[in-house]
């Protein structure tokens, strides 16, 4: 089941091109240009190569690799999103919305690999984080929807469809809520 949205959003072009490698190896770089114009009286260059590296440390610890494996996710690639995100090394400093993005690939991919406990942890943890748009929470209880009725609970599954209500969701995600609906016999307006 696919219902992502096909572009990202501009802070994920923006955040897709650094990786950790990227970030520190700018961060070198920002530290050379530093020592070169300490030395050279450059005092402007020198507030700007400080500035650099604080937004980059800053994107390190709170962003990690979140937005360039959620890139992945969308595009399907769920083998290269996990290992872009295992790069993130320590999600609990990651700010709220981040870790909750975290979580939730962490459930796409274990659910890919039919870990469908594991998946519902991590839906359950992205869900409680607060992921950021209605529409992305849709997907959530749908998921964990659809893992309640693999498992054989219809009972959590109109549960999870019952909190789906009132979500804003974009129209490629309504065929799959209708099909788990009309599996169900439920109908929600």
């Amino acid at each position: 089941m696919r219902f992502f949205r096909k572009k990202p959003t501009f802070a994920a072009k923006f955040f897709i091109v650094f990786t950790p490698l990227i970030r520190f190896t700018l961060l070198i770089l920002c530290t050379i240009v530093g020592i070169i114009s300490a030395l050279s009286g450059w005092n402007y260059l020198i507030i700007i190569a400080a500035l650099l590296s604080v937004s980059l440390l800053w994107g390190y610890y709170n962003v990690g690799t979140v937005y360039l494996a959620l890139h992945k996710l969308r595009k399907g690639k769920y083998e290269e999103s996990e290992q872009i995100l295992d790069l993130t090394r320590k999600p609990e400093k990651l700010n709220k919305t981040r870790r909750a993005y975290y979580y939730y690939i962490k459930a796409y991919v274990a659910r890919e690999r039919d870990d469908f406990e594991m998946s519902k942890q991590f839906f359950h943890l992205a869900l409680e984080q607060g992921l950021k748009t209605e529409h992305d929470q849709a997907i959530a209880l749908l998921a964990l929807a659809d893992i309640s009725v693999i498992q054989g609970d219809k009972e959590k599954a109109r549960a999870y469809l019952g909190r789906m209500r009132g979500l804003k969701v974009q129209p490629q995600l309504m065929p799959q809520i209708r099909q788990m609906q009309e599996y169900l016999g439920e109908i929600f307006v």
